[in-house]
């Protein structure tokens, strides 16, 4: 074998290893923001945000004026347990903060989410309830209902905020439904459109966009490398 062809062939495996090096680099990066797991040691469960909860609060007035009833919620960091501690993020139809316990007509969607670390043996788990005073008993909706408005146990371990957001919103539908509330007017057309809850379904492209766009820079380097060095091999071959 001559020098020359050595030295093709050298330079052809030079850039695949490059490739392959630029490869891992951006894999140890994504590895650092968390990596394809969706999963951390972070279980937090998130709260809606100011503007969302006031919106929620908002909407919920409108169907208690129409039903008499006072709606609201309670998201929790437990499955089996209502300790105020465990409450992460709590409103009605009477306010933000407000409880609609303080009501004497009142239906409560209670959702609870448990996250564990990424080290844990144990798994991720959700909990939908509904509750109300005792003049509505056995009227209210309850879980298998809020189950056909995608209301999930799955939906609350992806996105807690925006599932309470629709489950709460919800609850004067199912009322109406089950025959405990009249129907609601309509809204007017031209009605300012209300703020969204949340955003639905993971939100892991937009919390690794930039890791994401790297990898796939330097994929197409690496592939564009792996072509050249096949390129100078087969040259070298035919000069042979």
């Amino acid at each position: 074998m001559s020098t020359q062809q050595q030295t093709k062939k050298g330079g052809a495996a030079g850039w695949i290893i490059t490739g392959v090096i630029l490869v891992g680099i951006v894999l140890a990066i994504i590895a650092g923001e968390g990596g394809f797991d969706s999963s951390d040691n972070d279980t937090s469960v998130p709260p809606p945000t100011a503007q969302e909860t006031a919106d929620l609060a908002a909407r919920l007035a409108e169907a208690e004026k129409a039903h008499g009833i006072c709606y609201g919620w309670e998201l929790s960091s437990s499955t089996y347990s209502t300790r105020p501690e465990d409450v992460v993020s709590m409103g009605s139809s009477r306010g933000a903060n407000v409880s609609a316990r303080e009501c004497d007509d009142w239906v409560i969607l209670q959702v609870g989410v448990e996250y564990t670390s990424a080290s844990s043996e144990s798994e991720d788990s959700a909990a939908i309830d509904v509750d109300s005073s005792d003049s509505l008993t056995g009227k209210h909706p309850y879980s298998g209902d809020l189950e056909r408005m995608g209301v999930t146990r799955d939906a609350a371990l992806n996105d807690p905020a925006a599932t309470t957001g629709l489950g709460v919103l919800s609850l004067p539908l199912l009322m109406v439904e089950e025959g405990a509330a009249h129907a609601l007017p309509a809204t007017p057309a031209d009605a300012a459109q209300p703020t969204p809850i949340g955003r639905p379904g993971s939100d892991f492209v937009g919390n690794h966009t930039g890791a994401l766009i790297a990898l796939g820079i330097i994929g197409g380097i690496a592939l564009l490398c792996l072509i050249i060095g096949l390129i100078i091999r087969k040259r070298g071959k035919e000069a042979r």
